[in-house]
């Protein structure tokens, strides 16, 4: 069963995507904080790391930077963000994301992309935005009317 770590610090924001990942067969550990974050990526070692961008206590960005410090370099990281700043995405390609999703996201297509991104379909990946290129060799949608 691969693992999914999804870092955010709204609690509430992120359980419907965690009930939908353990429905589609992922084994899905949370933390509400970067830092958290950071510790249980070290001792989970998960398959794909979906975080928010903006979090108290360490900014999404400076924690997949950290975690790729931890030999964690191969795990693919998913952005979740509400900010549409595009100094801040550029920023955000340094780490070299899987993907980015704009909240509100659609659940089914970031699970999708999830699915495809851990090669467990041929269903092509969303990425919902229209600044962003991704680095995984994809066949890549645009979608900004979706609702999550």
């Amino acid at each position: 069963m691969k693992k999914i770590l999804v870092v955010d610090d709204d609690a509430r924001g992120i359980a419907p995507l965690v009930i939908r990942l353990k429905a589609a067969g992922y084994d899905v550990v949370t933390a509400l904080s970067g830092l958290e974050g950071l510790k249980l990526a070290v001792q989970h070692k998960p398959d794909l790391i979906v975080m928010d961008i903006w979090m108290p206590q360490g900014m999404g960005i400076l924690t997949a930077q950290r975690v790729k410090h931890f030999g964690l370099e191969h795990v693919p990281v998913v952005f979740l963000t509400a900010s549409r700043k595009e100094e801040l995405w550029a920023i955000a390609e340094d780490v070299k994301p899987a993907g980015f999703f704009e909240k509100p996201y659609d659940s089914k297509a970031l699970i999708s992309a999830i699915s495809h991104i851990l090669g467990q379909t041929n269903l092509p990946a969303v990425v919902i935005s229209s600044h962003i290129q991704t680095h995984k060799p994809a066949h890549y949608e645009k979608n900004t009317d979706c609702r999550g």
